[in-house]
């Protein structure tokens, strides 16, 4: 199969680099029937990254639905944060659920943790001693939590938190200690069943030379009898489709037999 849908695609709205039209654009070049955007949920501690007037970005993409209405189906989505979720999910098509920050409740300071290598080094030191399982503890804890309050259609970039520890610089991430704290959470998930996807984004950006989920999370995710998508985490044009084919055959080794993908609407299975 070839997949003609996405739904984790950012703009300049939030901090894509390309406007929605430009994306839009793109996509229907690129043969898309169904092409989702989920900008950045409002954080008010990250409001350069976010979008605060969540109401103008949802008329802005409702305009743009209606313009490509008979050439493109677009859905209009949000990417919501742990600590910043949407303001009315009822006017969304859906929403993918993802962890970006640690809160320290001590000193009421938020860490993004995928920003960069020497920020999750000042949030491992400064609000948990060094420790980088006890980090790995907490971002999974609010993955799950998150996917239990939210009930989101689609789980953003499970485990994010490996993004810049690529050389096992804070955590041995072949360790039972990481393990069995990722695996807690894909259970959760399983028990939600949620929709986990694949993103291709952190490969694209040079952070990781694997997708999200890493491997060994795959093939619990198959065990346990979840579904999947593929996505690109895309910030601009030309990561519309990065790698959809070689995930699909990833898949397809994994032993999946079925991919959810975005149709007119519903997110159904389409068979690998």
């Amino acid at each position: 199969m070839k997949l003609t849908a996405a739904t984790h695609n950012h703009t300049t709205l939030c901090d894509g680099k390309n406007t929605p039209q430009e994306m839009a654009q793109a996509a229907l070049e690129a043969g898309f029937t169904d092409f989702g955007f989920s900008g950045h949920s409002y954080a008010p501690f990250d409001a350069e990254t976010s979008i605060e007037q969540e109401e103008q970005y949802i008329r802005t993409l409702r305009s743009l639905q209606k313009e490509y209405e008979g050439r493109m189906r677009i859905a209009v989505g949000m990417e919501s944060d742990y600590f910043a979720p949407v303001k009315n999910r009822a006017a969304l098509d859906y929403i993918i659920a993802s962890v970006h920050y640690l809160y320290d409740e001590k000193t009421q300071q938020y860490y993004q943790i995928d920003a960069s290598r020497e920020k999750l080094k000042r949030c491992i030191d400064e609000m948990f001693g060094g420790d980088g399982y006890a980090a790995v503890r907490e971002y999974y804890r609010l993955v799950a939590a998150h996917v239990q309050r939210e009930k989101p259609e689609i789980v953003g970039h499970f485990d994010l938190i490996v993004k810049n520890n690529a050389d096992g610089c804070f955590f041995d991430e072949s360790s039972a200690e990481y393990r069995s704290a990722a695996l807690a959470a894909l259970d959760v998930c399983a028990q939600e069943n949620a929709v986990i996807e694949v993103n291709t984004g952190g490969i694209y950006r040079g952070y990781r030379r694997d997708p999200y989920p890493a491997a060994f999370l795959l093939r619990a995710m198959k065990e346990r009898g979840m579904r999947v998508t593929v996505n690109a985490d895309a910030h601009c044009t030309a990561a519309i489709s990065f790698l959809f084919d070689e995930m699909l055959e990833l898949l397809r080794e994994t032993g999946f037999r079925t991919v959810t993908v975005l149709e007119d609407g519903k997110f159904v299975e389409k068979p690998l």
